[in-house]
């Protein structure tokens, strides 16, 4: 097929759902504010409808292809911060909108997911299920990472708790979700085009603290590959976000986490309290006492307290000067850095196993992450590659503060079969009680060219503009209303 024709819609990704959280878009809540994640909500309801309209009209586009997969591109689950059985619930309100029993199979009951940071709980137990299969090989570890390319003769790893929620529902009995991470690639050897995607927590120096502390003490070089990274920094993902929603009332509730990260003092209380756990964590997986000295003099708590400052703090503190920008400069060097050293050496790894022309057939590259809650499409130039990144943020569902940023907000990614890549931007927070329509774009800013896949879903949505009206007018009432609450919240007289 010509790219003068349309080509099938073969993927749609999404990040940043926080199912099961108070302060997602997407969880119910009752005239008091109290979430009940049993129930939709009235913005999940809206979208799932009028996504469910917009992919059939691209699917009678093309007829006689299979449905849609569907990429949850991280923090699907609120797991960090909430409790298991809310974020399940959760997530089989998702699953029920999406996946109605009554209407046509719009997306496939196969689903990809690739953890992030609130869900990194999901790929503890991938891995670990992974090693029990494969016993019998007598395996030497747990894996660090699963094949970036989608149809790499090694599959995913299966997640049994995605995959068991989604078969509750009888016509999804065959449903299965597969891990994929901490990366997911699609290749076409014909054009050279790929696709990568990453929830985003490992472009963020926030979740790499590790390896900045090996590269501190030990003087040691960055990580070269992303089994390194994940590696040395995942079990400090799980122990700073990952599992905290089941830690009951001992556990960091997710506002009060929210608020302290984004306060300058709050922040510094927290992150030295962060750097004393670590400590505490480092004595008692590798003996390393808090007073052991390190370069120029520094305890090991000294210089851990230190890189919490320039990570989370300084983070914290970035992210609050950048609300009217959608990345700061620091968060484009992180960007650069992961694309064109561990992503690209994957990539590299993964194409020349393809085969041996593959890699040298490279072309244009898009990268999909999330994580920001910022939504974005851009042209980056990245060391590697042969022109510059399409890269595409899928933003967030949430409303964590309680003023809104007119950067913040949420986008669907969709792919073809030719792997072109458009952006239905779904919604920014409102200003002055307006969201900005629904609409597609792509990241074609500095080489405009003729992009079908955003064309036609542009077509798509116009033909549905009533049902994705009904969408912004819920998800603005539902901003509003959260930001109120948090207002609200946030003024409330402590009791003494």
């Amino acid at each position: 097929m010509s790219d003068a024709q349309p080509h099938a819609l073969r993927y749609l990704c999404l990040s940043d759902l926080h199912l099961g959280a108070a302060y997602s878009l997407l969880t119910h809540s009752d005239d008091q504010g109290n979430p009940d994640p049993t129930r939709p909500s009235a913005t999940l309801v809206a979208f799932a409808q009028a996504l469910r309209q917009t992919v059939a009209t691209l699917q009678a586009a093309t007829p006689g292809n299979p449905p849609v997969t569907l990429v949850l591109l991280g923090d699907v689950l609120d797991m960090g911060l909430s409790p298991m059985g809310e974020t399940a619930a959760g997530f089989q309100c998702f699953i029920e909108a999406l996946y109605p029993a009554d209407g046509p199979a719009l997306f496939s009951p196969h689903v990809l997911c690739v953890p992030g940071n609130h869900d990194h709980h999901l790929w503890r137990v991938a891995q670990d299920r992974q090693y029990l299969d494969s016993l019998d090989q007598q395996p030497a570890d747990l894996i660090e990472s699963t094949p970036l390319l989608a149809d790499a003769p090694v599959p995913p790893v299966a997640s049994e708790l995605l995959t068991r929620l989604m078969r509750r529902q009888p016509h999804l009995a065959d449903a299965t979700v597969r891990i994929v991470y901490p990366n997911l690639g699609l290749f076409d050897e014909d054009t050279g085009r790929c696709v990568l995607m990453h929830h985003g927590h490992y472009v963020d120096s926030t979740y790499t603290v590790m390896s900045s502390l090996n590269q501190a003490v030990w003087q040691t070089p960055p990580p070269a590959d992303v089994a390194t990274i994940e590696g040395q920094n995942g079990p400090w993902v799980d122990f700073l976000w990952s599992d905290l929603g089941s830690a009951g009332t001992t556990g960091l509730s997710a506002l009060t986490l929210y608020e302290v990260l984004r306060d300058a003092g709050a922040s510094r209380d927290f992150t030295e309290r962060a750097g004393d756990q670590a400590v505490q964590l480092l004595g008692r997986t590798l003996g390393i006492s808090g007073q052991t000295k390190t370069v120029k003099g520094l305890t090991v708590s000294q210089l851990l307290r230190a890189l919490m400052d320039v990570t989370i703090g300084r983070a914290a503190e970035s992210e609050r000067d950048a609300d009217l920008q959608v990345i700061s400069t620091d968060g484009l060097d992180q960007l650069q850095t992961y694309l064109a050293g561990p992503l690209k050496r994957q990539l590299d790894e993964a194409l020349h196993a393809r085969s041996p022309l593959a890699a040298q057939r490279l072309g244009a590259t898009r990268f999909i992450y999330g994580h920001t809650h910022k939504p974005f499409e851009r042209e980056l130039p990245v060391p590697g590659y042969p022109m510059p990144v399409a890269v595409y943020n899928t933003g967030g569902w949430v409303i964590d503060q309680p003023t809104m940023g007119s950067t913040q907000g949420a986008a669907a990614v969709l792919i073809d079969a030719a792997l072109n890549v458009a952006s239905l931007r779904l919604f920014n927070d409102p200003v002055n009680g307006r969201m900005v329509p629904v609409h597609a774009t792509d990241a074609a800013s500095m080489r405009p060219q003729p992009n079908l896949l955003r064309d036609a879903l542009a077509a798509a949505v116009e033909g549905q503009r009533a049902a994705w009206q009904v969408f912004s007018d819920a998800a603005c009432a539902a901003a509003e209303l959260q930001a109120a609450r948090l207002l609200d919240r946030f003024f409330k007289p402590k009791q003494s």
